[in-house]
C-alpha cells in the first residue's frame, strides 16, 4: 500500500470522527466530547497532509499555523462574551478570506486543465468564499455596533439586489468556466467576485439583531461549500466531505432556530 492510499484512508476516518462529532454537538451533554473528536480529525488530516511529499514549503505551511492559532486565540479572549456571535462572524471570516485566496491561488498558478467543471468549482469556491467573507465582517461589524441597519438606502431593494447579484454570478460563471484559460477569464472571475461580495452585505444588512445569529449559521454554509468546491479542484476527499457536512448542518439549523423564533414570537 504507498503512502497516497494511507493518506485517503486517514482522510476518510478524519472524515467520519468529523461526521461523529458534528452529530454529538447536537446534544449539550456531548457537545464537549464531540468537539474533542472532530477536532482530533482534523489534527490528524493536518499531519498527515503535512507529512505528504508534495508539500514543498514546510515552512510556510507552520509560520501559518502558528500565526493563525496566535491571532485567533488573542481575538476570542478580547471579545467579551455577550459578543460571542460576533467573534464566531469574525472568525468565520478570515477562514472564508483564506478559502477565496486559496481559489484565486489554483486559478492563477494552474488555469490548464481545469475544464468546465473545474471552472465552476472554482466560481462556487470563490463566490462562497466572498459572500461568507464579505456578509460574516458586515455582521461583526453590526453586532459590535459599528453599523447599523437603514445606513446605507440601496439594500432596501434587498430583493432586487439579490437578483441582480445571482443574475451576474450565474451568467459571469459560465462564461467563466467555459474557458478557464481565455485571456478575458480574469475579469470574469474578478466580476462573479465583485457580486460575491456585494451578495454577502445585501444578505446581512436588511436583518434585525434577533435574526443575526441565523444569518450567521447561514454564513458559514456558505464557506462550507466553498470548501467542498475547493476540495474537487484540489482533489481533497476530506474538503469534499467536510464541507458537504457542514454546509447541509448548517442549513438545518438556520431552519430550526428560524422555526423557533417563529414559535416564540406566536
Amino acid at each position: 500500500m504507498g503512502f497516497s492510499t494511507l493518506i485517503h484512508i486517514v482522510y476518510v476516518l478524519s472524515a467520519v470522527a468529523f461526521i461523529i462529532g458534528f452529530k454529538m454537538t447536537r446534544q449539550v451533554e456531548t457537545a464537549q466530547r464531540g468537539h474533542l473528536i472532530s477536532g482530533i480529525g482534523m489534527a490528524v488530516a493536518i499531519l498527515v497532509t503535512l507529512l505528504d511529499r508534495h508539500v514543498a514549503r514546510l515552512d510556510y505551511i507552520l509560520l501559518g499555523l502558528l500565526a493563525g492559532t496566535t491571532v485567533g486565540v488573542a481575538l476570542i479572549r478580547k471579545m467579551p462574551q455577550e459578543v460571542s456571535f460576533a467573534s464566531i462572524a469574525l472568525l468565520n471570516a478570515f477562514g472564508a478570506a483564506a478559502l477565496w485566496l486559496v481559489t484565486y491561488a489554483q486559478f492563477h498558478a494552474r488555469p490548464a486543465g481545469q475544464g468546465f467543471t473545474g471552472g465552476l468549482a472554482l466560481c462556487v469556491s470563490a463566490v462562497g468564499g466572498m459572500v461568507a467573507f464579505s456578509g460574516a465582517l458586515t455582521a461583526w461589524a453590526f453586532l459590535t455596533g459599528r453599523i447599523k441597519t437603514g445606513q446605507f438606502s440601496i439594500f432596501k431593494k434587498w430583493r432586487l439586489l439579490y437578483l441582480g447579484c445571482f443574475a451576474v454570478i450565474t451568467l459571469a460563471g459560465l462564461v467563466f468556466a467555459w474557458d478557464v484559460v481565455a485571456p478575458e477569464a480574469a475579469r470574469y472571475f474578478a466580476l462573479f467576485t465583485l457580486a460575491g461580495t456585494v451578495l454577502g452585505v445585501a444578505l446581512v444588512l436588511p436583518d434585525n439583531l434577533s435574526r443575526l445569529p441565523a444569518t450567521v449559521v447561514l454564513l458559514h454554509s456558505y464557506s462550507a461549500a466553498a470548501a467542498c468546491a475547493a476540495g474537487f479542484f484540489l482533489q481533497n476527499a476530506l474538503m469534499v466531505v467536510a464541507g458537504a457536512l457542514v454546509c447541509s448542518g448548517c442549513v438545518a439549523l438556520r431552519q430550526n432556530m428560524n422555526q423557533s423564533a417563529g414559535n416564540e414570537s406566536a
